[in-house]
């Protein structure tokens, strides 16, 4: 910022009511909160969140067939069904 636009931001900010200094403090705070959004916004969706869920990208990746996920549902209620008769 050159000195003299900040000198003319510091006279402006002196001539307020006391009224007035708490709209230009939550406009302030608004100009910081949209300086930081767009800084993330260069990120996906994912990327914010952490990356793909691991479980995603375990196991077999093709869940469309039925006789996939029929084999897989078994293999787990044959598992629950151990793990309780144990």
């Amino acid at each position: 910022m050159s000195p003299n636009n900040q000198s003319q931001l510091l006279e402006a900010i002196r001539q307020l009511d006391d009224q007035q200094i708490p709209l230009v403090l939550q406009f302030i705070s608004s100009i910081k909160k949209n300086s930081t959004s767009r800084q993330t916004a260069s990120q996906t969706v994912l990327e914010r969140m952490g990356g793909y869920p691991k479980h995603f990208l375990e196991g077999s990746g093709d869940l469309s067939d039925r006789s996939v996920r029929k084999k897989i549902i078994a293999e787990k209620i044959r598992a629950k069904h151990q793990a309780r008769h144990e």
